[in-house]
C-alpha cells in the first residue's frame, strides 16, 4: 500500500494535492487512522496506476485522417 506522501513522491505533486484528490474521489484510497484521529490514507498501487492511466494524455496521430 502507498502512502500520501508515496503518492506525492511517484507523482511530484504536494501532499496536501494527493489528500485533495482522495478527497475529491479522483484517487481511491482507505482510511486506515483509528477513530477520532486524522486520517491516515493508504492507496492500492493497482487504484493508483489505473489513476495515473486515465491523466494519460496521449497525442493524436496526425497522419491518419
Amino acid at each position: 500500500m502507498l502512502t500520501v506522501k508515496d503518492a506525492a513522491e511517484l507523482t511530484g505533486l504536494t501532499e496536501w494535492w494527493i489528500r485533495q484528490l482522495i478527497a475529491k474521489g479522483e484517487i481511491r484510497a482507505m482510511n486506515v487512522g483509528s477513530y477520532g484521529k486524522s486520517a491516515r490514507w493508504r492507496i492500492d498501487p493497482e487504484d493508483f496506476t489505473a489513476w495515473l492511466v486515465s491523466r494519460e494524455n496521449r497525442p493524436r496521430d496526425l497522419m491518419a485522417s
